[in-house]
């Protein structure tokens, strides 16, 4: 039988210093590296960074396929132009967007002349493209140069109020690369007691003449 003085220490005790084998075993306590301590700290603050800004999970108002919620307030809409746009953009989706498409490239088979680059969209004065929504077309037209056998635009005047022809023309006139001024409640407004005794559609060759205020 081995006698205590023979016995190994368990690991991480050691006799104290000065004091022979059969002394009580004393814990010694070790240095925490610095380093490690500031490589974790770091590792914390970019992890608590990371949920911040990209962290879905974290914020109960942010789902799929966004990943904070700063990413959607970027998206919202900051002016009175860009909330016309925002708005007008659900009003294409639900009217225009069956024959004109959601790339506003038109449609052969519908017969939907593209809006996207149209110089019936783009002028600063749109008083034409108002009066087009308003009370619909009729007839061939030419678009970029080609001609669109346009059987009937239906005429919008009933259903769409000045503020929804002006968000749609809005989102329209600044989409898919078009570039214009926005287009105003008030102008869809003048425009519509302007042409009240219209009883049917636009025609293009009447609408061409029509001056337009630079």
């Amino acid at each position: 039988m081995k006698n205590a003085k023979d016995q190994p220490s368990a690991p991480g005790f050691r006799p104290s210093e000065g004091q022979g084998p059969d002394a009580e075993p004393t814990v010694k306590r070790g240095s925490f590296p610095v380093l490690l301590l500031a490589a974790l700290s770091v590792v914390v603050y970019w992890g608590g960074m990371y949920v911040i800004d990209f962290g879905a999970q974290a914020d109960a108002r942010v789902h799929y396929p966004y990943r904070s919620y700063k990413e959607i307030d970027d998206l919202q809409p900051k002016s009175e132009d860009e909330v016309l746009k925002a708005k007008g953009a659900v009003v294409y989706l639900r009217i225009c967007a069956g024959c004109h498409q959601n790339d506003g490239n038109g449609s052969r088979s519908q017969n939907a002349p593209p809006l996207a680059g149209s110089e019936w969209v783009l002028p600063k004065d749109p008083s034409r493209i108002i009066r087009i929504v308003l009370h619909g077309l009729n007839g061939p037209i030419t678009v970029k140069g080609e001609e669109w056998g346009l059987g009937q635009m239906l005429a919008w005047k009933d259903s769409l109020s000045d503020e929804d022809v002006a968000m749609v023309l809005t989102y329209v006139r600044n989409s898919w690369g078009n570039k214009a001024v926005a287009v105003k409640p008030e102008q869809v407004a003048k425009i519509r007691k302007e042409t009240a005794g219209q009883s049917g559609y636009m025609v293009p060759a009447e609408l061409l003449k029509l001056p337009l205020v630079e």
